[in-house]
Order: C-alpha cells, then structure tokens, then sequence
C-alpha cells in the first residue's frame, strides 16, 4: 500500500465537509506587537533588497523611531530582524508584524535573497521557525 492510501475503517473514512471552526482558549488575546501592527498607521518603505525602513504610530498619536527591519527569504526561511529594544529583548517587536500583516494580505512584496525573486504573499514552502516549533 502507497503511503498515500488510507486504510478502509481509517479516522478519515466519511470526514467530508468543512472542517471544524477554529477556536481559542478563553482568555487567548494577540500580543501588544501583533495589536500595533493591525491598529497603528504604519509608513514603511524598502531600503534594500532585504530591508525595510517601519514607522509606527503611538497610542499617543505622535510617531515612533523609525526602525530598520530585515525582512527577506533566505535559504527557504522567513528572515526577520529588527533594531528595535522590543525584538532584542523578545524576537519580536510591532515592526516585524506589520511587515509579515501587509505580506500575509498581499500588500508587501518579499525578496528571495537566493532565487532573486520577490513573492507577494508567503509562498507555500516557506519555512517559519521561532521558539516553539525550533
């Protein structure tokens, strides 16, 4: 049998139709970065082949520091870095999310440092490692 092939009386067999509507667990909020990211105005232009210059509103309604962001493919991953006191404390920060939130809806285009190529939304092999799945 080819790995391909479902066994008869498998968990598969009759599981037609939609697939179970995704939940969270009570009390999942997104992180303050991920928040900024879909709520702030955000100017951002590229620098390079590889970088981004992000500037983010504040709550306050005047603007951030103006960040240089990595943003680019590179050996089949998702390269992200920032400059920012956020990301060196936490791999993360608000500047990198608004880049990867404009690129999942295909309102960013992404260099593939190695194929030369720039991708409007992720493609479907891109590899994305953090802390959790490393």
């Amino acid at each position: 049998m080819s790995r391909a092939q479902q066994p008869p009386g498998s968990p598969l067999d009759g599981d037609i139709g939609e697939p179970p509507k995704l939940t969270f667990p009570d009390g999942w909020t997104l992180s303050g970065a991920w928040q900024r990211a879909q709520r702030a105005d955000a100017h951002l232009g590229p620098v390079d082949a590889a970088h981004f210059d992000v500037l983010l509103s504040r709550e306050s309604g005047d603007w951030g520091s103006r960040h240089r962001v990595l943003f680019a493919i590179q050996n089949g991953a998702l390269r992200a870095e920032c400059d920012c006191k956020s990301f060196t404390h936490r791999d993360w920060c608000a500047h990198v999310a608004v880049l990867w939130w404009r690129w999942v809806r295909e309102q960013l285009g992404v260099r593939d440092l190695d194929a030369d190529d720039t991708h409007l939304s992720p493609p479907w092999w891109l590899a994305v490692h953090d802390q959790e799945t490393s």
